[in-house]
């Protein structure tokens, strides 16, 4: 499943829109249909509507009590703990106050830290054995354990307080703990946790957040633990991160993935009943990490204000501040806890003096906090109560941030419940069933034109407004329409895909465009020199509503080409014409596919230029980049036939150099290949030189051509100094060239990578597919050139 990409209609399952909605229930749960006894008892219709209804009136028979909450984020820069642990996690609050209000305990802790484990071995796993004494140390200065029971154990002393940790979550440097108080474990009603990667390729784990999401009560809860992109200037890639991370965390793929896998051969799986469960589903977002929004300051200035206490003159240059107050931003409805004390970055390890080094790092205020509240009727019972940086921790060069907070939670009052059940039944008898159980909607709009897009130019979003007309709550769920589309709307993704809307109220879809080769195939049979310089696309959305009317939205582009998202065969033809002109020329296309062709496409040859240019500089393809700059280069790419300017930075070429290979419709190794090369990798010998004959020619001299360039700044000169080795790059690069089929990967991979859990022998298969994948990568890394000279 693609993030925002909503379901074909019709499919396997559904073949009509009663289909759709035959699992539908407010909770996301599988649900017998129950037309057929419905039809049979008016009076059976009648309990069964108003069971159906009930979940959305929650409002109506809930009470708002408060959440105690303590949340701590902290970079910890690759450091042990130093024991004990008890100024991260603050177990009491309310006392000392001038009004004399006894200290209430802390019912959720929240602890998340980065670079727990930043080595480059670690780059490539989810866990490691570095996070353990940072929980065995949460839990013994929390009082926690992981075991079940409700009732909270002897204290054997004064002031101890008993709590349930669950099940930590690491992504490399990336680990959450999170503890609930023990009396409060009944009220828990779901748990589980993602993960989301953002470094180098969008998924490495040296960036990225792991979140849990927690029902508590009637209230969900999302919290989220997150290490933003790096860097002074390096806003838009700190953006491109957190909205990645918001947009993508999907909290229900792993239910889906034990339905696949637990599925017999022939009983089909239905993935609606899990749909996407993303942040802002949840009715609270706690995001706590080192953001790494910096202060537009000189180094000297945002010392000597700091020292000064002069801290709300400091937030004037403080680039989340500007961020909070941008329309467009994506921590829209956010609120970040304003700082009260100093910048928290960068001070030298063991005291708390700022950076001396010769690179004077700008203070700044890297680790921060926010919330983020569904219910804007909500939002001011969200208290803030402490706000302060650990001071006495000296660890690390940061200092921790932490966070005491009141959170409103919703708990479910019986006899409200019974009197809202009460007037439902009520309504069904004034009214009529037929008419209770009608539901209509009305859009704001039934036709989107997002203008020209391509594959480094999308994510143009449009807004529609669904408000409901009717007597009774309007679940409506957006769909793609597939017949009459060659596209299929695979370039088109809306938040969110299913609503529930009370009468008399409306609500916003977020229409958004995305260029993804992965789900758009038909990409391949558009070609240069057909005179087809541009593609006008157009879909249609369908909001379904249950028990009620069927509604579409047109939504129109016009596409560029480019070589980013092509195929190999495409870009070959292009020759010596940059990418936009030859598809826009009309020629007899098989006299241009008799001509010779380039060994390797021009454009390849430009961005392994530059990165040749730059051999010992370091952090190459792991370094955080500037999403704007990597699109100029790509719009570079496709309208030029030119070197890159002297200037191009090497780091965005060498991010754009992965996403061309990541992109390509068929891999460097064709998906009919992918058994044949894992086998090669596992095999070794002379496997690895007979595989490599069984390329298509373009595919073999791409393969040869990157894996040259690698072997280039593998050279002991330059290798002394940009610190990369053969491990590394073959970890990076068998990701790009050695892809896994789409039909194979199913929804395996997408829950691993979300962090779900998978029974061990997928995942030890999975494994084994990744170590000969790498294997063989690594092969051609340390095979002397004489031998792949050999190869004809």
């Amino acid at each position: 499943m693609f993030p925002g990409l909503p379901r074909a209609f019709p499919n396997s399952e559904w073949h009509t829109v009663e289909d759709i909605f035959r699992r539908c229930t407010p909770g996301g749960f599988v649900a017998p249909n129950s037309s057929a006894s419905a039809a049979a008892d008016p009076a059976a219709a009648a309990d069964v509507w108003v069971r159906q209804e009930i979940g959305y009136y929650e409002a109506n028979y809930t009470t708002v009590e408060d959440l105690n909450v303590c949340v701590t984020t902290f970079n910890v820069g690759c450091k042990k703990p130093v024991l004990p642990l008890t100024s991260l996690a603050c177990l009491t609050s309310g006392s000392g106050g001038a009004d004399g209000a006894p200290a209430r305990p802390t019912d959720l802790i929240v602890v998340g830290m980065q670079e727990v484990d930043m080595s480059a071995t670690a780059f490539f796993k989810q866990e490691t054995e570095a996070a353990t004494p940072w929980v065995a140390g949460l839990n013994a200065a929390i009082g926690a354990d992981s075991s079940n029971s409700i009732a909270a154990p002897s204290s054997g002393g004064a002031g101890a307080s008993p709590y349930y940790a669950f099940p930590p979550k690491q992504l490399v440097g990336l680990l959450l703990c999170v503890f609930i108080r023990r009396p409060l474990l009944s009220a828990v009603s779901e748990f589980s946790v993602a993960t989301v990667a953002t470094g180098a390729l969008g998924s490495m784990g040296n960036k990225g957040a792991v979140g849990i999401h927690l029902v508590l009560h009637r209230t969900s809860i999302c919290v989220i633990t997150a290490h933003l992109a790096a860097g002074q200037l390096n806003v838009s890639k700190r953006n491109e991160d957190i909205n990645t991370i918001l947009k993508s965390m999907d909290f229900n793929a792993a239910r889906r993935v034990e339905m696949q896998i637990n599925a017999s051969a022939n009983m089909p799986v239905d993935e609606s009943a899990f749909l996407e469960l993303l942040p802002r589903d949840h009715d609270i977002i706690i995001v706590a990490g080192d953001l790494n929004y910096r202060l537009k300051l000189p180094y000297e200035t945002a010392v000597r204000l700091a020292n000064a206490g002069q801290f709300s003159e400091l937030l004037q240059y403080d680039q989340l501040t500007s961020e909070m107050k941008n329309p467009h931003t994506p921590w829209l409805n956010f609120i970040s806890f304003t700082p009260t004390h100093v910048p928290t970055y960068r001070f030298d390890v063991g005291t708390d003096l700022y950076d001396t080094s010769e690179k004077r790092r700008v203070p700044s205020y890297t680790d921060r906090i926010c919330v983020w509240s569904r219910r804007k009727s909500m939002e001011y019972r969200i208290q803030l109560e402490r706000l302060s940086a650990l001071m006495e921790v000296r660890s690390s060069d940061h200092k921790p941030v932490q966070a005491l907070m009141r959170l409103p939670v919703r708990v479910e009052v019986p006899a409200q419940k019974a009197q809202v059940m009460s007037s439902l039944r009520e309504k069904v008898a004034a009214v009529g069933m037929s008419q209770a159980s009608s539901a209509k909607f009305s859009l704001s709009t039934s036709k989107l034109n997002f203008q020209s897009q391509s594959f480094h130019h999308c994510g143009t979003q449009e807004t529609v407004t669904v408000q409901n007309k009717g007597d009774c709550v309007a679940v409506v769920r957006v769909v793609r329409q597939r017949e009459g589309d060659y596209s299929e709307g695979t370039w088109l993704r809306a938040t969110p895909q299913e609503l529930a809307i009370l009468p008399g109220e409306s609500q916003d879809v977020t229409i958004e465009t995305a260029i993804d080769p992965r789900c758009m195939r038909w990409l391949a049979a558009w070609r240069p020199y057909q005179g087809r310089g541009r593609v006008g696309l157009s879909s249609v959305l369908l909001f379904c509503c249950r028990n009620g009317p069927v509604q579409a939205v047109e939504c129109q582009c016009v596409l560029s080409p480019s070589v980013f998202g092509n195929g190999l065969d495409s870009i070959a033809l292009l020759q010596d014409q940059p990418c936009v002109e030859a598809y826009a020329q009309k020629a007899d296309f098989e006299e241009v596919v008799r001509q010779v062709r380039p060994h390797v496409p021009k454009e390849l040859w430009y961005l392994a230029h530059v990165i040749a240019q730059h051999p010992r500089e370091p952090d190459l393809f792991t370094h955080s980049t500037d999403k704007e700059v990597c699109c100029r280069i790509m719009e570079l790419l496709d309208t030029k036939n030119a070197p890159l300017p002297v200037d191009t930075d090497v780091h965005c070429a060498a991010e754009c150099l992965l996403a061309f290979l990541k992109n390509l419709l068929e891999p460097v190794v064709p998906y009919a290949l992918y058994t044949t090369a894992l086998a090669a990798g596992r095999a070794k010998g002379k496997a690895p030189l007979q595989f490599l004959r069984q390329l298509p020619t373009m595919h073999a001299n791409v393969w040869l051509y990157v894996l040259s360039l690698l072997n280039y700044l593998l050279r002991p000169i330059h290798s002394c100094e940009n610190q990369l080795d053969a491990s590394f790059l073959a970890h990076i690069f068998s990701a790009v060239l050695i892809v896994r089929p789409a039909d194979a990967q199913g929804a395996i991979p997408a829950r691993l990578q979300q962090g779900g859990g998978v029974d061990q022998q997928v995942r030890q298969q999975l494994q084994q597919e990744s170590d000969d994948a790498i294997a063989l990568v690594e092969y051609f890394l340390s095979t002397p050139p004489t031998v792949l000279a050999a190869v004809e």
